[in-house]
């Protein structure tokens, strides 16, 4: 096309675009934000067409289209629909767009028509990038700190929730609030979450991921705590307790019959590494009305506080792991206990062993609530 020929939109070779600075910037910023993007680059064009090699463009998650890939309306329309199968797959692709497409089809591009009155042809690199979602670990139990050293394995973004400070893992990010709006401002959208709190907040997780829109909520809890969190997300988010229970997993992890937490956390990772693949299918999304979410922060209390409380947490991977020899079942959150390391309360005449100082903590608050037959007892 010659200077003073125009595409049937109007442009020319002459018609603004956006330098190539403004593109760069924003993605940089995209980057800095670890938001999901996808650059378009025109690798070869045929005239009639206001586009040049070189020409850049990038779409983001929301399917809008920053910079100059032509002014042809049609081009720009296949653009944005490849741009965003490819950040569903992940994958990059040639992408050909011409009047008749069996004229540019070939191995390894996939052609569409050109519908506009134009008769040039567009051919488009595709390159999906930081598509690899995030990994939000929600508490600070044995299980959730063992996941959190299995995932510095993966090529993959890991914050963790923990009031009471992580600093001694080998994760990106930490953060101490439990508040659903402050954990989705940090992460981003579209994490893999992973609540693990063993009743300490996971209602506030499980709210988080459903605010970020996550593809994968896995629960750690046993199935009467499952049910008492769904309800609570469901009313404090004001919104139908049957999408809440849809986008929960639970028990969350595959069935390896896993006992200690390092072996829990192994079977949840499998899970996490499966639904990053994308052959795990997207839980569907609770709607959410204007609901305050951070309202569903209530189990930060403790056992003694909540409405119903919860029966002595098993998980729901195996045998108990007080059936293990020389081990106690933590009464509280149903972890295996080391009576030579744990921490230990005497009640009754009995002395409970704990996986941590916080559920040795909420039996003291209310060791009534948790005691069940054999529980904290240590197998012969």
């Amino acid at each position: 096309m010659t200077q003073n020929e125009t595409d049937d939109d109007g442009a020319t070779d002459d018609s603004p675009r956006p330098p190539d600075g403004d593109i760069a910037g924003l993605e940089r910023e995209l980057a800095e934000r670890g938001e999901t993007y996808a650059r378009i680059t025109v690798v070869r064009r045929e005239a009639p067409v206001s586009a040049n090699v070189g020409d850049r463009a990038v779409v983001t998650a929301d399917g809008t289209l920053h910079g100059w890939i032509g002014g042809v309306a049609c081009a720009q329309t296949t653009a944005i629909s490849q741009a965003t199968e490819a950040l569903a797959d992940g994958e990059p692709r040639l992408v050909g767009i011409a009047p008749d497409p069996d004229d540019v089809a070939r191995p390894g591009l996939e052609a569409f028509p050109m519908h506009c009155h134009s008769e040039g042809v567009l051919e488009l690199f595709i390159e999906p990038v930081n598509t690899a979602p995030a990994l939000l670990i929600v508490g600070g139990s044995p299980i959730a700190r063992s996941l959190s050293r299995l995932s510095a394995e993966l090529d993959i973004d890991v914050t963790v929730v923990d009031p009471d400070g992580a600093d001694d893992l080998p994760v990106e990010r930490t953060l101490t609030t439990t508040d659903p709006e402050t954990i989705v401002e940090a992460v981003g959208t579209g994490p893999l979450v992973v609540v693990a709190s063993v009743g300490q907040y996971d209602a506030r997780g499980v709210a988080a991921g459903i605010r970020a829109d996550a593809p994968y909520i896995g629960l750690v809890a046993s199935s009467a705590r499952n049910e008492e969190v769904i309800d609570r997300v469901a009313d404090r988010l004001e919104t139908d307790r049957e999408s809440v229970a849809a986008a929960v997993t639970n028990p969350a992890g595959i069935d390896i019959t896993a006992h200690t937490p390092g072996e829990i956390a192994t079977s949840i990772l499998a899970e996490v590494v499966d639904a990053r693949a994308g052959s795990v299918e997207a839980a569907p999304r609770a709607e959410v009305t204007g609901a305050d979410s951070s309202a569903a922060g209530d189990d930060t209390t403790t056992a003694a506080d909540d409405d119903a409380v919860e029966e002595a947490v098993t998980d729901d991977h195996g045998e108990d792991d007080g059936e293990r020899a020389g081990l106690a079942t933590d009464p509280v959150c149903g972890m295996t206990a080391d009576p030579e390391t744990a921490p230990a309360v005497d009640h009754g005449g009995t002395t409970y062993y704990f996986c941590c100082e916080g559920c040795a903590g909420s039996f003291r608050d209310d060791p009534e609530a948790y005691l069940d037959e054999g529980q904290g007892v240590v197998s012969p």
